[in-house]
């Protein structure tokens, strides 16, 4: 018998293909959408509520 390995790779989260340019992303950034969130949210408050 042979140990070989028959698990399939994991589907990415995300993937892009324009052209001959291709990205992946395999697992979500968690630290950057938090950190997104930290900074956009206040910023897009601050602008909403200032008018």
């Amino acid at each position: 018998m042979s140990s070989k390995n028959t698990q399939t790779p994991a589907t990415p989260f995300f993937e892009l293909r324009i052209g001959g340019m291709r990205v992946t992303i395999q697992q979500v950034p968690y630290r950057l959408i938090a950190f997104a969130a930290a900074v956009g949210g206040p910023l897009a408050g601050a602008s909403w509520f200032a008018r």
